[in-house]
Order: C-alpha cells, then sequence, then structure tokens
C-alpha cells in the first residue's frame, strides 16, 4: 500500500513538468485563431492524456527493488562484488556524480534488502543519505528515515517497504522542486545498475535461469520508455550523454525480437511491486547478450568512477 501511494504521488507530482513539455511552444495571437476553439474539456483531455502518458512510461521502467527481488527469484546468490564500493561516496562532487551514484547506491540498497543483508543495506542507506545531502534532497532520507530502518532491521517486509517508499519520495520531491534532470539521471543510474547485476549474474551461469534471460530482454521496453522520460526533461541538454548512453544500449538491443503490449504492474508474495506484460516470447541470443552485458558494464564503470 506504501508503495502504491508513493507511485502515485509520483505521476501527480510529475504532471506539471510533463505538462510544461507538452505546452511549451509560444502561443498564437488571437488573430491566429481560427475555427478551432479550444475548450476546457479538450485541455483537461490532453492533461489527462499526459498524466497516463507519465504513468505508462513509469510503470514500464523497473524499479531497483524490483529488479533485485527478481535476480533472487532466479536463484542468484548475494555477490557483494556486484556492488559500488562505499569507499567512492566522498569521491563523487560534481551534481552529476551525485545524482547517478545516489540511482546506484539506491540499488545497491534494495540489493542488500532483498538477500536480508541488513547491516550492509544500513550501510548503502547511509551511502544515499550522504549523497541526498550534497544534493540538497534530504528530505527523503532524513533522521527518521534512518531511524525506522533501524528499528525494522530484523522485519523483513517492513524493511523492503522503507526502502521503496524512500526510493519513490525522492523522485516525488525532485520533481516538486523541479529539478527534474537530477530525478531523470537518478532513476536511469539505478536502471542501468539493475541491469548491471542481472546480466553480470547471468553471465556467471552456462545455463543462465529463463525467467532471468527474459527480464533481462524486456528491458528492451523499459529502455524504450526510459529514453522517452531522459528526452521529456532533457530541456537545457544537461542529460545528453544519458540520452547518448542509453542509445548505447538500445543499439546492443536492435537484436532483441520484442513484441510490445501494455504494461502492468502487481503486487508479488513479498510486497514488491512487479511489472509484466511487457512482452511475448522475447528473443535474445547468446552473443546479444554479451553484447548487452559489455555495453551495459562500460557505461556502468563511467559513472561509478
Amino acid at each position: 500500500m506504501i508503495l502504491k501511494k508513493a507511485i502515485q504521488g509520483f505521476v501527480v507530482l510529475a504532471f506539471p513538468a510533463v505538462l510544461f513539455v507538452a505546452c511549451g511552444s509560444p502561443e498564437k495571437p488571437d488573430s491566429a485563431i481560427t475555427d478551432t476553439e479550444v475548450t476546457q474539456e479538450d485541455v483537461a483531455g490532453d492533461a489527462n492524456e499526459n498524466v497516463n502518458k507519465v504513468q505508462d512510461i513509469f510503470y514500464s521502467v523497473p524499479s531497483p527493488m524490483e529488479m533485485a527481488s527478481l535476480l533472487k527469484k532466479a536463484g542468484a546468490e548475494y555477490d557483494m562484488s556486484l556492488l559500488n564500493d562505499v569507499k567512492k561516496v566522498n569521491d563523487y562532487t560534481t551534481s552529476r556524480s551525485q545524482a547517478l551514484n545516489l540511482g546506484i547506491y539506491g540499488a545497491n540498497l534494495s540489493y542488500a534488502s532483498i538477500f536480508n543483508q541488513n547491516q550492509e543495506s544500513i550501510i548503502y542507506l547511509s551511502c544515499t543519505k550522504k549523497l541526498a545531502e550534497k544534493l540538497g534532497v534530504t528530505k527523503a532520507f532524513d533522521d527518521e528515515t534512518i531511524e525506522r530502518m533501524e528499528a525494522n532491521i530484523e522485519n523483513r517486509d517492513s524493511l523492503l517497504n522503507i526502502v521503496s517508499e524512500t526510493y519513490y519520495m525522492l523522485d516525488a520531491y525532485l520533481k516538486e522542486n523541479d529539478r527534474d534532470h537530477i530525478s531523470a539521471m537518478v532513476i536511469a543510474a539505478g536502471w542501468v545498475e539493475g541491469l548491471y547485476m542481472a546480466t553480470s549474474i547471468a553471465k556467471k551461469s552456462e545455463t543462465p535461469d529463463e525467467k532471468l534471460l527474459h527480464r533481462i530482454a524486456e528491458q528492451k521496453i523499459s529502455l524504450q520508455n526510459l529514453v522517452e522520460l531522459v528526452e521529456a526533461y532533457n530541456t537545457t541538454g544537461q542529460l545528453d550523454e544519458i540520452q547518448a548512453d542509453l542509445e548505447k544500449i538500445n543499439n546492443a538491443y536492435s537484436q532483441v525480437s520484442l513484441e510490445k503490449s501494455k504494461a502492468t504492474m502487481s503486487e508479488g508474495e513479498d510486497g514488491v511491486a512487479i511489472i509484466g506484460g511487457g512482452s511475448k516470447n522475447p528473443g535474445m541470443s547468446s552473443e546479444t547478450l554479451q553484447n548487452i552485458t559489455k555495453v551495459v558494464s562500460e557505461i556502468r564503470s563511467n559513472y561509478v568512477s
């Protein structure tokens, strides 16, 4: 329930920014208006369409929590070597590197939480809190959140809810304060980190889990929606490099065959939101998987360096 409310909040807060993008062209003078009369109903219809589009895009991009949950269900074992080194947290001094690694550490936090690594969850929460402070978005990582996590350290379900709530609160807070490009960086980096962990785990096995391969293939659809999201908020060129990175991944996915269908969201047994309905019978060769793995690894390495 907490997660669903947070998602609803995201959509509401994202709406003004999307509406601004959609309506950003200069207004025509009255003399240019001919037979077409724009009514309040038309405006409301366009607004609802924008909200629905944002919702569809958001539902199609898995949260770090969902990707971590998928890895565990696929039978993967916890591998700390996949996570970003916590000692690097003080090395991120630009807003770009801070935003990207806030997304990456957030994905690492989700991964550690899903695998019941409680003490490491607290450590990665500390990293995210530190980067949030540098970015001026401490609202989502305040002392109350830390205390709630520590109080629920042995209660996995509650811990997962708190982590999920914190992730979405951060995004909503950034959008509310007109820092959409920072939010886009956090979301994009969190998605890249989730894909990095999934492909890294798949690479280690001679016969990767079919469900894991299926989900990796389905990221082609998530990627298309993520590209739309980043493009929508790249109004000043601050996300050009992120767009270029996503295009590299998109090229690596060019040989993946998917039939797109409407994204859906459900809640798994562990309370984590599961996004489905993205594809039917995905096809991905081992060579394509290797290429995706290589490209994602290089981009992720650049983000954490």
